[in-house]
């Protein structure tokens, strides 16, 4: 259910009443306190009948009442006890997908949990001992993009740029192509420094670090090119998506600003490497308009939608929501 002081639970009342209404074919589990979402949903007008909402419901226990519209460390343990109640139910093979309404870092450091957000949590949720690597891939009808690094400073994003890793994320973006519609996909890779560092004039980190990665991927029969100047790579993608069928960018914001800008509603993120289905709405909390009742589970259901066509390619089982 994401974050009980921001737009999750609505989000997902709204989305579950959506799906109920247009479809018989998602088995829907509903992971979050079932308390908080009954009060939700009275002050809805109840577009889920109680019975209906009880039945559809894990209950992973009440922490509130939740402060509206602000960060809370009540309400950053509450969206952390959905997401493990939801990634132990995965994990057990009870559900198949896992798509996430969104959580706040803040409360969710608050409450004692020092993940920079679900990508991470679950990740370490997946294998303990030895999280398997991950990344982070935002899709919309127009573009597909990969991010290498994600919640970091960015002057730490040099150092986690090696040839080593950079190779990594090629190969997961490869390896997991069936995942966003690709069984082999065309890759671009975004530079670090303008124009691609114009041959060393511009540093000299695309020279060094990411083509030699490049290079060694194309050498394993990987379909890759660049590095390409981040400034036109986006615009390449979007007008030829045949040609380039996944972007992967550098950092986060290199990413993030060309798939935001082109509207939140359609967008869907994905978390590749996970040993289940993950996606995920392409916006977070919006504190500033939780409780308002106008919250659109566009994007909400964009993920459900997409995780369907991924449990479409994998083992069918149950898809659940939370």
């Amino acid at each position: 259910m994401g974050d009980p002081s921001g737009i999750g639970p609505e989000l997902c009342i709204k989305a579950a009443k959506h799906l109920r209404a247009h479809t018989t074919a998602v088995n829907l589990r509903l992971f979050g306190d079932l308390a908080h979402l009954q009060t939700v949903n009275s002050l809805l007008g109840k577009p889920l009948e109680d019975t209906t909402l009880s039945q559809m419901t894990e209950d992973t226990g009440s922490r509130g009442p939740y402060p509206i519209g602000e960060v809370s460390a009540a309400s950053g343990q509450s969206a952390y006890q959905a997401v493990v109640s939801a990634a132990k139910a995965c994990l057990s093979n009870g559900v198949r997908g896992m798509v996430t309404a969104p959580l706040n870092k803040e409360a969710l450091h608050l409450a004692g949990h020092p993940w920079p957000g679900h990508t991470e949590l679950l990740a370490h949720l997946s294998k303990p001992d030895a999280p398997p690597p991950v990344r982070m891939l935002l899709i919309n009808p127009e573009l597909r993009v990969l991010l290498h690094t994600i919640h970091i400073p960015l002057h730490e994003v040099t150092s986690r740029i090696t040839p080593h890793e950079l190779l990594e994320t090629i190969e997961i973006a490869h390896r997991c192509g069936y995942q966003y519609g690709q069984p082999v996909p065309n890759l671009a890779v975004a530079a670090l420094n303008p124009h691609a560092s114009e041959g060393g004039a511009i540093g000299n980190e695309d020279l060094t670090i990411v083509a030699p990665a490049i290079a060694i991927a194309q050498s394993r029969g990987i379909q890759v090119t660049g590095p390409w100047p981040a400034d036109t790579v986006f615009m390449r993608a979007r007008q030829n998506p045949a040609n380039i069928h996944l972007v992967i960018a550098l950092y986060h914001d290199q990413g993030l600003i060309p798939i935001k800008y082109l509207g939140l509603d359609h967008g869907v993120n994905i978390t590749l490497g996970l040993p289940f289905i993950r996606t995920s709405v392409d916006h977070g909390t919006a504190f500033d308009i939780a409780h308002q009742w106008r919250a659109s589970p566009a994007s909400l259901l964009e993920a459900i939608a997409q995780a369907q066509k991924m449990i479409q390619v994998s083992p069918t089982r149950a898809l659940a929501s939370h």
